[in-house]
């Protein structure tokens, strides 16, 4: 046996083992190697006469190396060598190099791609490409795998962009999955893997670009995809989820509300089937065995999302049954992955919801356990840790608003503040975990009258809006909830550039607001309530004219159910009552009571803002000389138990002050005695020395009319004692707090806790 006969037998059984076996180390170890070195020079050596079988052992052993670690070197030195033999000998070289017309390339293309490791070079990416980019120029327009080759070559352009992140690449992407489509031969993959390509190519463009148009055919391909898969294949559960969120996408963009509807529509489609009742279906599919051991998370995960579209629409539609339902899917959620933290979340944010419309306090308490729950799953950095914190945060401030613990405020502030902390600056949820921390600020100020609190809040509003360009969809929201912190710093402050500043803000919030917005409302109400302080102080007419168009235009945008109705009544009927204070005009007067009446009857028993509805319908019918109509009315106020205890306090004292106006002693002696029992709920302990004055300053002279009024009532013991519990709120306190202190000084330091005992009682001594 010559040396060349040798070496191409031992090449040819590594090329064996690749193709038989897929052995690829055979052809790269160093023997091989040194024997393709030897083999090739024997070529060069015999250049003249060199035997076909040398030729084609070579051509091979480059071909099965490219194939199995795709080199561009290898692949050119096969192709230069099977073309010396090609027109004699076509049937010893590969089927893809037969044709000079490139016809077989694709397929050779397609297996690189396969067989692509993630660290591979990306030469061989680049040579997979063009060896399916060439091979289609040659491949008939009929073949019937055309439109196979079409989508691999897709799906190369994607993994190439992925790689590389050239964005031309994925326009060639989406090119060639739309004609693969259109070819209408789908082979054995079936017309949904082509479907697949294509919305995997549109999804990437349109996560790169955010245009509209890409959004629509990713919606229209999934679509297809949904309504072509039969009941019960897994993919079909799978299809419904993915076009859900591209609908729900579209309508947070758009505010098309049939996309919601859809949205919507297709995940209960998922879940009932043929039944009709919304809990037993959800019962059903809870209880449905899953075809993979992970599928629950993902039915979870289903159901959770459905849960909060229907929480959202329940808040553009005020439907009960959405909130009801959204209630409903999240406890299902939350039964089948207990540990899931979005779950929590959803489920959270929806009892919270319906806290605000109908006011149980078991609702706000299990928002705030699954919101501390959920965050407790995560660890900072997570990716989703600052939007769970900001749950959190707003429950324990409007638990705050309900039970007037300052320290749920506190908590709600510290939150808000990781909340964040722990989310990056091209965080989307950013902008409005900024907003719910100034709204944290906003009511601690109203509770503690710092202003160290509010200076925060407008430079957390102007921090958050300053990177937003203008066409930013949470620009608007950002302008609004700044114009309400720099309002609140002129009523604190009472700085002319304040509320010139939040009139600006307040009227670009309302210009700008995207028409299909649902809480448009809240920014005109925003802007009434804004319009009306700067009238209080320039007592310009065309402010106040303007806050009312503003109001009106509020309660024009809510519809009669919306949640947020209330808000917008409210808010029309001060504007109204206010002009009818400088104009003395009837029909606001009246208009105001109407709208005041409104306001009440929008918001249950229960709800916290009731006694402040209650608060102004009272003032409306005092206007109106319906005095023991507006006493009843106070008196009610005064009886809710939910609430901030202002709200009640002021109640209390108007219903007190009317009833001494008219001499009606027992009456007023109630109404101011009420008031004074309800004034350490508004300086409760934990507030600092200096913010409970200022917000005692308010109800100063309580106790001395209280007591006055008891004088006239009989018996003067009673007046006595009203009069030393409006005295002695504050005292009361600091004594119960030195008592404590003290015994906790005795237990560290007895020495020093008699030291302080003897000063105490030399200070007590009469002088």
């Amino acid at each position: 046996m010559t040396d060349s006969q040798r070496l191409v037998e031992s090449l040819r059984r590594r090329i064996r083992a690749y193709l038989d076996d897929g052995d690829r180390l055979g052809l790269f170890e160093p023997r091989a190697s040194a024997d393709l070195a030897e083999l090739h020079e024997f070529c060069i050596s015999h250049a003249e006469s060199v035997p076909v079988e040398v030729v084609e052992t070579l051509g091979w052993l480059h071909w099965t190396r490219w194939q199995a670690m795709p080199d561009p070197r290898d692949l050119d030195i096969a192709r230069a060598l099977f073309t010396e033999i090609r027109d004699l000998f076509p049937e010893l070289i590969p089927p893809e190099l037969r044709n000079s017309d490139r016809a077989r390339w694709p397929y050779a293309g397609a297996r690189v791609l396969a067989d692509l490791t993630p660290d591979a070079d990306p030469a061989h990416l680049d040579t997979a490409i063009e060896m399916l980019e060439q091979g289609l120029a040659a491949v008939a327009p009929d073949d019937p795998h055309r439109g196979v080759h079409l989508k691999n070559l897709s799906s190369g352009y994607v993994l190439r962009f992925d790689r590389a992140g050239a964005p031309g690449d994925l326009d060639l992407a989406v090119q060639a999955a739309v004609a693969a489509l259109r070819t209408g031969s789908f082979a054995e993959s079936g017309a949904d893997a082509f479907r697949e390509t294509l919305e995997h190519a549109i999804t990437r463009r349109y996560d790169l670009h955010r245009r509209a148009e890409d959004l629509d055919r990713i919606i229209d391909v999934s679509r297809a995809r949904w309504q072509t898969t039969v009941s019960g294949d897994p993919g079909r559960f799978r299809h419904a989820g993915t076009l859900a969120e591209a609908l729900y996408s579209r309508y947070d963009e758009a505010g098309r509300r049939s996309d919601l509807d859809e949205a919507i529509a297709v995940r209960r489609a998922e879940i009932t089937g043929d039944r009709a009742d919304f809990g037993e279906a959800l019962a059903a599919f809870r209880a449905a065995p899953v075809p993979e051991p992970g599928d629950h998370l993902d039915r979870a995960a289903f159901l959770s999302r459905l849960g909060t579209s229907l929480t959202y629409r329940y808040t553009v539609g005020g439907v009960d049954a959405d909130l009801a339902d959204a209630i409903a899917a999240h406890r299902v959620s939350v039964e089948m992955a207990p540990d899931r933290p979005a779950g929590l979340r959803g489920l959270a944010i929806s009892l919270r919801m319906r806290f605000l419309t109908a006011g149980d306090p078991a609702d706000l308490e299990e928002s705030v356990r699954l919101a501390r729950t959920a965050g407790t799953a995560l660890r900072p950095g997570d990716r989703e840790y600052g939007a769970h914190l900001t749950v959190l945060s707003q429950s324990l401030r409007h638990r705050f608003e309900h039970t007037g613990r300052i320290a749920d405020l506190d908590e709600a502030v510290a939150t808000g503040r990781s909340a964040l902390a722990n989310l990056p600056d091209d965080e989307p949820e950013r902008v409005l975990c900024a907003v719910n921390l100034l709204s944290a600020l906003r009511s601690r100020t109203i509770q503690r009258g710092e202003l160290t609190d509010l200076n925060e809040a407008v430079e957390i509003g102007r921090a958050a809006l300053a990177p937003l360009p203008d066409e930013h969809p949470h620009r608007p929201l950002c302008l609004s909830n700044l114009a309400l912190a720099l309002l609140d710093r002129f009523d604190a402050v009472a700085d002319r550039d304040d509320i010139d500043d939040a009139v600006r803000n307040g009227r670009a919030a309302a210009e700008t607001v995207n028409p299909a917005d649902p809480d448009r409302q809240a920014y005109f109400f925003g802007l009434a309530r804004i319009l009306r302080t700067r009238y209080q102080d320039t007592e310009q007419p065309a402010d106040l004219d303007d806050a009312v168009e503003a109001a009106r235009t509020a309660v024009a945008l809510t519809g009669a159910d919306l949640p947020t109705r209330l808000y917008a009544l409210g808010e029309l009927s001060l504007t109204l009552h206010e002009r009818w204070r400088a104009t003395d005009g009837e029909a606001d007067l009246d208009e105001a009571a109407g709208f005041a009446r409104l306001a009440v009857d929008a918001c249950p028993p229960g709800n916290p803002n009731r006694a402040g509805y209650l608060y102004l319908l009272g003032r409306v019918l005092q206007a109106q000389a319906k005095v023991d109509s507006a006493v009843d009315v106070w008196r009610d106020a005064v009886e809710t138990a939910s609430g901030p205890p202002r709200n009640r306090i002021a109640a209390a004292r108007a219903w007190g002050a009317a009833a001494a106006g008219r001499e009606h002693w027992p009456s007023a002696r109630a109404g101011y005695a009420a008031a004074v029992e309800l004034i350490p709920l508004q300086a409760g302990r934990g507030i600092n020395r200096a913010s409970q004055e200022l917000l005692l300053a308010d109800w100063s002279g309580l106790g001395a009319d209280a007591a006055a009024c008891a004088v006239h009532a009989g018996p003067p013991g009673e007046a006595a004692q009203l009069l030393e519990m409006g005295r002695n709120v504050l005292w009361g306190q600091l004594l119960e707090t030195r008592t404590a202190l003290t015994d906790s000084l005795r237990n560290r330091a007895p020495d020093l806790a008699e030291r302080l005992d003897s000063v105490r009682a030399a200070l007590d001594r009469p002088l």
